[in-house]
């Protein structure tokens, strides 16, 4: 693996760095900084708060022994990494290319998700998810992918059959080869434990009916945390619902910590935090009896495949890549999109029913085995992997020279070491027939952001110095004031000395002139 974040000393992930740090080149403040920030960031329209993200600048890693070392190269997230020149450079080298896709980010002018929007498979002109784009910002950056990756030797993987069918449907990938290989976990690590002893674990009453949630998705539009809080309260419009959350025999447990939108809700709420283990994080699965995901727009999510390896049925939105797993009636319920009366209903069908919920779980946990193991994602990508490097033939075979050593005897690689790369600051020449109007527009804004953030901080550092120097001058008080009061003991002490006659038993005596 070749990342540009590492966290661990796993010797087999190598992290890379610019030999030219951001902060050192104009072209690439002007690109992060001024572009993304204040042509981009600034001007998001309420329709998604997703990512949205320029894919210039790039790090060039063509030139890397491993690199050119390597029989196959398999793209997975690279926004913020690479660029359609550095990707191009990638292609360049004759080797089949395997891109996984973790959101449309590779096929779309910069939106991770398109939000319903369908222009990726035309142009991905007037944007909706930017309000004030007078150049058409995307459909430039569509324009340069299409003429950057032509003819390159590409073979898109997605996890879900939804994202599969964006990437066959879009300008940019109809041409490409498009498999669908979902994503996997551990089902030996998340498997079901009893309920009953994992609610004790942490800490809630073994009877009581459980919903479980992620807390920390609550300011992502997509994730529709707004629509989980609308369907809680459709719930507690029903009187059975209602008994129980009111005796506390059913209550709500998210990973992270719950908004105050939910716990204004009346049901009570239990948050479990950062949880720093898988161990902890299947206990919370096999705690809940309904696991509910309220996801607008997603993939294939992990968190739904967890909950099912654990056994824990799924209410869902029929969004994304949710239905490829889970079956409405078999492995959980899923509602119409964005329907939170529908989401309610599924929630109190499986609340009253225990034998349908501990069925589903069954099925869960079955299926879960059978679609999602390691063994079954690696052995299909195995398979992919075997069958490019036959079709591509003798040209597979890279250089000795990259070679020498072996590909695979690489040094340990700790945190902190980089391999250093170049900084691509370049644009596609789409790009770059707007980008000076581009970037005149975002500097005169980001002139504006440090001008207002400039008085803000003169403001706050002249209101801190006005509390200093009043703080000198009480402080100067007090000691003026403890001097005075230490002067006055003095002269007491001083008056004492000079007046022994005053001490009780003192013999006068006449002193010597």
């Amino acid at each position: 693996m070749l990342v540009r974040y590492k966290d661990s000393n796993d010797r087999f992930v190598s992290k890379i760095s610019p030999e030219k740090a951001w902060h050192e080149s104009d072209e690439a403040l002007y690109l992060g900084v001024a572009i993304q920030g204040h042509y981009i960031n600034s001007h998001r329209t309420a329709i998604s708060n997703t990512l949205f993200s320029l894919p210039y600048p790039g790090l060039d890693v063509s030139t890397l022994p491993m690199v050119r070392g390597a029989d196959i190269i398999n793209l997975h997230w690279v926004a913020y990494y690479q660029s359609p020149l550095t990707l191009k450079k990638l292609f360049d080298l004759g080797k089949p290319v395997v891109w996984t896709l973790h959101d449309q980010w590779a096929f779309t002018g910069g939106c991770h998700y398109a939000a319903g929007c369908e222009k990726y498979q035309w142009n991905c002109e007037a944007c909706p998810q930017l309000a004030d784009d007078p150049f058409n910002l995307p459909g430039p950056v569509l324009k340069d992918k299409l003429r950057y990756f032509e003819n390159a030797n590409l073979t898109i993987v997605a996890p879900s059959q939804w994202m599969g069918a964006c990437a066959k449907k879009s300008r940019l990938f109809k041409n490409a080869r498009v498999e669908v290989i979902p994503n996997a976990l551990e089902t030996d690590l998340f498997r079901p434990i009893p309920k009953a002893e994992a609610k004790q674990v942490i800490g809630l009453s073994p009877d009581a009916v459980t919903l479980l949630f992620g807390g920390e998705c609550g300011n992502e539009k997509r994730k529709g945390f707004y629509n989980l809080v609308e369907a809680m309260k459709f719930c507690l419009k029903e009187k059975g619902f209602r008994e129980l959350a009111m005796s506390n025999k059913i209550g709500l447990i998210c990973f992270g910590h719950a908004n105050d939108e939910m716990r204004d809700v009346g049901i009570p709420v239990k948050s479990l935090g950062y949880l720093a283990s898988n161990e902890e994080i299947a206990t919370a699965y096999c705690a809940a009896d309904i696991f509910v995901l309220p996801s607008l727009e997603d993939n294939l999510p992990n968190t739904m495949l967890e909950a099912m390896s654990c056994g824990t049925p799924v209410v869902a939105f029929d969004a994304g890549g949710i239905p490829d797993a889970v079956k409405s009636g078999k492995t959980g319920q899923l509602v119409p999109l964005g329907d939170v009366k529908e989401m309610g209903k599924a929630i109190l069908s499986l609340i009253f029913n225990p034998e349908q919920r501990m069925v589903m779980g069954k099925r869960c946990r079955r299926r879960a085995k059978e679609k999602y193991s390691l063994k079954i994602q690696a052995n299909r990508y195995l398979s992919l992997y075997g069958e490019l490097l036959k079709n591509h033939g003798s040209t597979a075979q890279p250089r000795a020279e990259d070679r020498s050593g072996g590909v695979w005897q690489v040094p340990i690689s700790f945190k902190d070491e980089n391999l250093p790369v170049t900084l691509e600051t370049g644009v596609g020449p789409h790009l770059k027939g707007i980008y000076d109007q581009v970037l005149f527009k975002a500097l005169k804004e980001f002139s504006c952001y440090v001008q207002r953030e400039w008085d803000i901080s003169e403001a706050d550092r002249s209101a801190r110095l006005k509390v200093i120097e009043q703080l000198k001058r009480s402080l100067g008080l007090r000691i003026v004031e403890q001097l005075k009061k230490g002067r006055r003991l003095v002269m007491r002490l001083v008056k004492v000395r000079a007046s022994p006659s005053d001490i009780p038993g003192h013999i006068p005596h006449t002193p010597v002139k």
